[in-house]
């Protein structure tokens, strides 16, 4: 089956049969990666409750229906998982660090603002700090 170059997506065939299910993994696909958020890319074990459209970054060690995946986005999709193999430079949201990552060479670098093709770059985060300041006597 033909794909796209960038995000993989599967293209439609001549002639093709069941062609909505083509285009309903396409769209699934395209769902879970717009506007990128992971809910975890620290996180070896699959959820027991898979959550459409729900993304996580897999990371080494992934047990269950993740295993053999490392590295790639699993999708929550019809009740199962799609995988998708990340590019360098993409970006997301972790959800349970509250920070923003970039893919690098070496996996998902959290609170990453660059990164080189070698994995070299800046990193930022924040700091919340309670003052409590009081006045006279």
């Amino acid at each position: 089956m033909s794909e796209t170059h960038r995000l993989s997506l599967p293209l439609l065939q001549p002639a093709q049969a069941q062609k909505h299910v083509t285009v309903n993994e396409a769209f699934a696909r395209l769902d879970g990666l717009v506007n990128l958020v992971l809910q975890s890319v620290t996180m070896a074990t699959p959820p027991a409750a898979i959550i459409e459209g729900a993304a996580y970054g897999v990371p080494s060690g992934a047990v269950n229906a993740w295993s053999g995946h490392e590295g790639q986005v699993a999708i929550g999709a019809n009740g199962g998982w799609v995988f998708v193999t990340p590019a360098l430079g993409w970006r997301a949201f972790v959800q349970d660090r509250g920070l923003e990552a970039i893919c690098g060479p070496a996996g998902w670098i959290v609170g990453a603002m660059t990164c080189s093709a070698h994995g070299a770059g800046m990193k930022a985060g924040v700091l919340e700090v309670d003052h409590v300041i009081g006045a006279g006597p």
